[in-house]
C-alpha cells in the first residue's frame, strides 16, 4: 500500500510515546530551545542569507536561512497523522505558525499558537485552547478552528501575527453550517479560505465537499464533491495578482488500483482536470489496475503547479492489496504545463521547495509501496534525508526529517 496507508495501519502509540518521553525528559516541553546560537535567545539581527525555510523532525521544528539555524523549537510531531503537524507561512513570508503539541498529550485546553519570525528567529506563543486547524489569510494573518465542547459550536478566529498579544477576531460561520464550523481547512490565499468536510453522495458513498470562503466567512464558491478521503494534498498561493488553487483527490486509499487526479480550481466553482500520462505506470487503467500517489502539491514562483508523484503496477495474482503493488517509479518531480504534466526531475524527491533560481531544498522519504518489511516501519516510512540542491548537486543538511516548508515566493 502507499506510504500514508502504511502509516495509518501501523500501531503508532509506542513510537509517539517514546518520542514524548524523550522530548519531555527535561520537563521543558513546548519551551524555546536554541534560537540562533544560544538556547532561548533569538538572534535579533535580521539575516540576509536568502529565502528562509523550515523543517521538522520527531522532536523539533528548525527554521533555517542559508546554512544558519535561526530557531529550534522543541515540539513533538506525529509520525502517523500529518493533520497533527500543520505548519503554515504567512503570505508576506515573514512568519510561520503552528500549534503546540498539547493535543498529543490530551491537553487540548493548553494548546498554544506558536509563531516564529523568519527574519530574527523570535518565538512567540499565544494561548489558543482547543485549537486544531489553521491556514494563512491576508498578508500576515492566520485563521484557526477552535472546538471547545460538545455543547458549543466550533468557532473560527483570525489572528494578526504582527500583534501577537491581540485576541483573535471571530469569523462568522458560513450559511448552512448553523452557528458552527463543521469543517477543516485545506489552505488559504490572501483573500480566500478553502474548506473541506465529508458529505454523502448517491449510493451512500462518502466524498469531500469543498467550499471557497472569503476572509469574513462568506461562501463564494462550492465545488462538485470529490471522490477522496480527508487527506487531500492542496496547493493555494497568491502570486502577483493571481490567486491559485489546486487539489489532488486520493481515490481508493490503500488499494492497488488507485487513481490520484489533480484538479486546478477556479474562484467561481470551476473544477479543472489535467493529463497525468507522463506520471502513470505502464498498463494503467483508472480504478482497474496500477496506481499513483501525489505526495506533495505546490505552486512555484513561476506560477506553475508542481507535484511529486510515485507510481506502481499491480500483480493481480496476489491476494492482499499491498502484496499486489510493484514499485514502478519512486516519487519524482513533475510540472503542469498547460493541462499536461511533464517530468521536471529524475532524482527521487518527496517534497521540493525552491530558494532561488539555482537552489532548492529536497526532502526524500521512502515511498513504502507494497508490503513494508522494516524493523521500525513507522519511522522508516515517515522520515528521510533533507538535501540542499544547487545546480543539480545535492548536499545533505539533516537526517530524520518529517516535513519541509518555505514561503510561496522565494526572496
Amino acid at each position: 500500500m502507499g506510504r500514508l496507508a502504511v502509516l495509518v495501519v501501523l500501531a503508532l502509540v509506542v513510537a509517539v510515546g517514546a518520542t514524548l518521553l524523550a522530548t519531555r525528559g527535561d520537563d521543558r516541553g513546548g519551551q524555546d530551545g536554541g534560537n540562533g546560537a544560544q538556547a532561548g535567545r533569538p538572534s535579533l539581527a535580521p539575516s540576509a542569507d536568502g529565502t528562509p525555510y523550515a523543517y521538522t523532525t520527531e522532536k523539533e521544528l528548525v527554521l533555517m536561512r542559508g546554512d544558519r539555524p535561526l530557531a529550534r523549537v522543541p515540539r513533538v510531531f506525529d509520525l502517523g497523522d500529518e493533520h497533527q503537524n500543520t505548519v503554515v507561512w504567512t503570505h508576506d513570508g515573514r512568519r510561520l505558525a503552528f500549534f503546540s503539541d498539547d493535543a498529543l498529550l490530551e491537553r487540548t485546553e493548553d494548546t498554544r499558537l506558536i509563531t516564529v519570525d523568519a527574519r530574527t528567529g523570535e518565538v512567540r506563543r499565544l494561548p489558543c485552547p482547543n485549537c486544531y486547524d489553521l491556514a494563512p489569510i491576508a498578508d500576515h494573518e492566520v485563521a484557526v478552528l477552535r472546538w471547545d465542547s460538545e455543547a458549543t459550536p466550533t468557532r473560527a478566529l483570525r489572528f494578526d501575527l504582527t500583534h501577537p498579544e491581540a485576541a483573535g477576531t471571530e469569523i462568522t460561520a458560513p450559511v448552512g453550517n448553523g452557528s458552527g464550523w463543521a469543517i477543516s481547512f485545506l489552505g488559504g490565499t490572501r483573500s480566500h479560505l478553502l474548506t473541506a468536510q465529508y458529505t454523502t453522495v448517491s449510493g451512500g458513498d462518502t466524498a469531500m465537499d469543498l467550499r471557497l470562503l472569503d476572509r469574513d466567512g462568506k461562501e463564494v464558491a462550492a465545488y462538485s464533491p470529490f471522490d477522496s478521503n480527508a487527506y487531500m494534498p492542496a496547493a493555494l498561493a497568491t502570486l502577483g495578482d493571481r490567486e491559485l488553487i489546486a487539489v489532488a483527490a486520493r481515490q481508493n486509499p490503500g488499494g492497488c488500483a488507485a487513481p490520484f487526479p489533480v484538479h486546478p480550481l477556479g474562484l467561481n466553482g470551476e473544477v479543472g482536470g489535467s493529463d497525468q500520462s507522463a506520471a502513470l505506470p505502464p498498463g494503467f487503467l483508472p480504478g482497474v489496475t496500477g496506481g499513483i500517489e501525489v505526495n506533495d502539491l505546490w505552486w512555484g514562483p513561476d506560477q506553475h503547479l508542481y507535484a511529486t508523484i510515485s507510481a506502481w503496477t499491480c500483480d493481480n495474482n496476489e491476494g492482499a492489496e499491498d502484496d499486489k503493488q510493484r514499485p514502478h517509479r519512486p516519487s519524482t518531480l513533475f510540472r503542469l504545463d498547460g493541462e499536461k504534466w511533464v517530468s521536471a526531475g529524475d532524482q527521487p524527491a518527496t517534497v521540493v521547495r525552491p530558494l532561488d533560481r539555482e537552489t532548492r531544498m529536497v526532502l526524500t522519504i521512502p515511498d513504502c509501496v507494497g508490503r513494508t518489511h522494516h524493523d521500525d516501519a513507522v519511522t522508516h516510512c515517515s522520515t528521510g534525508p533533507l538535501h540542499r540542491e544547487h545546480d543539480g548537486k545535492r548536499t545533505k543538511v539533516a537526517d530524520g526529517v518529517l516535513s519541509l516548508s518555505a514561503p510561496a515566493t522565494p526572496s
